[in-house]
């Protein structure tokens, strides 16, 4: 059966109420563990597709003759009646999916500069890179008719830092959508396997706190549930989120044209000089309170139905100051290189706790590692110490980008 077939059979079914979503993906993958090398190559299809008569139903198969089966065997959601969206229109040129090299020959020249910043104490273990290519295509009811290409490299580099008969495993897991930072790669591999190896409790209980990107990067995923949320807790709603030369922004424009729902991509400012001014919106929340598509209909497979999701997350500044100038302020404090455990936010009680390895700062001065630290209090009040970032950005996947960047937090309580 031709998508042409099943738009058909969908118009048939639900007329003026249905959705057709088409992926094509394919990916090169190299490992390497010292001299063992491992190369693969996938490739995955499918299609899925959306409707109403009158409650909203879903189905998802790897082909379109698969697909009519699975909408014959798909069942009534218990949500029960409902209008469908506002669906989108345009059209856009269909893209061919293009043929692509091999990721990068990377591992030794990772290695070398992972025991040049580590002094030694640290070796790479393993690199794993991905370069995947993927294009997508929405048809609806209403005469939308998009395609869309996206391009990316992803990894996990390990390492192994030794000190003695001591030894610590770490991982850092990176996305690079041009030419990637090894440096910056490899420094932040030697600290999570290096400075686990110091015995030091942190010297200090309050003082000022410099995060590392990752550790940012984490705190944005962290809070990001508050923009998609139809009910946020009380707390959130206030005006002055951060300091008033700070924004929060999602712009995916730069990944990809369309989201998974077809409607356009657009850049939107969360937070804009320190005050709350939006949310992200797909088609069914921007239904539900009036709103406008923002654009951010997500679908992490072709097999399940698109949800509201941040696509590419970020902090921008009115005066960024360089990392070297952050470092250069904190008078006593930490520098959080990175989180040993997941961070803990608990958005409905405004709570968060990090565990995190990092160095003691004293005068802008690095005074010695510090094994597991520990930073605990309210998010509404960290988020509004961020006193500055840097202007660098490294977006990480978690699981949809996130630009990390330096962040100074002008006063933190540490156990």
């Amino acid at each position: 059966m031709s998508e042409i077939s099943l738009e058909r059979r969908l118009e048939a079914a639900a007329p003026g109420a249905w959705e057709l979503y088409r992926k094509e993906g394919s990916s090169r993958e190299t490992w390497r563990a010292g001299r063992e090398r491992f190369d693969s190559f996938r490739r995955e299809t499918g299609v899925a597709a959306r409707w109403w008569d009158p409650a909203p139903r879903f189905a998802a198969a790897g082909s379109p003759e698969a697909l009519s089966r699975a909408m014959g065997l798909a069942s009534e959601p218990a949500v029960g009646p409902a209008s469908p969206p506002a669906w989108p229109t345009g059209t856009s040129a269909a893209e061919d999916l293009p043929e692509f090299e091999s990721p990068p020959e990377l591992a030794e020249e990772l290695g070398r500069l992972v025991a040049a910043e580590s002094r030694g104490e640290a070796t790479l273990s393993a690199l794993t890179l991905r370069r995947g290519v993927t294009l997508e295509r929405v048809v609806n009811a209403r005469g939308l008719d998009v395609a869309w290409k996206s391009e990316a490299t992803t990894g996990v580099a390990e390492a192994v830092g030794r000190r003695g008969s001591r030894s610590c495993e770490a991982r850092a897991v990176f996305r690079w959508d041009a030419a990637g930072d090894l440096t910056g790669l490899a420094r932040r591999l030697s600290d999570r396997a290096t400075l686990p190896l110091s015995d030091r409790a942190s010297p200090i209980d309050r003082g000022e706190w410099l995060l590392d990107v990752s550790v940012t990067a984490a705190l944005l995923a962290g809070i990001a549930p508050l923009f998609v949320r139809d009910d946020p807790p009380p707390w959130a709603l206030r005006a002055d989120v951060l300091q008033p030369d700070l924004s929060l922004v999602d712009d995916a424009t730069p990944d990809a044209p369309f989201d998974g729902e077809g409607t356009r991509s657009r850049r939107v400012v969360l937070v804009e000089n320190g005050i709350r001014r939006g949310e992200l919106h797909d088609l069914a929340s921007a239904g539900r309170s009036g709103a406008s598509p923002t654009g951010h209909g997500v679908r992490r497979s072709y097999r399940t139905p698109p949800t509201r999701s941040p696509r590419r997350l970020f902090l921008e500044s009115i005066r960024p100051r360089p990392q070297r100038d952050l470092l250069a302020t904190v008078r006593r404090g930490l520098f959080a290189a990175a989180l040993t455990t997941p961070l803990l936010c608990d958005l409905e009680n405004d709570r968060y706790e990090a565990e995190f390895t990092g160095v003691v700062v004293v005068a802008g001065r690095a005074q010695g590692p510090v094994a597991a630290a520990r930073s605990r209090g309210r998010i509404s009040e960290l988020l509004r110490r961020i006193a500055a970032i840097a202007p660098e950005q490294e977006f990480l996947p978690s699981p949809y980008p996130i630009g990390g960047t330096a962040a100074l937090v002008e006063r933190a309580t540490f156990l």
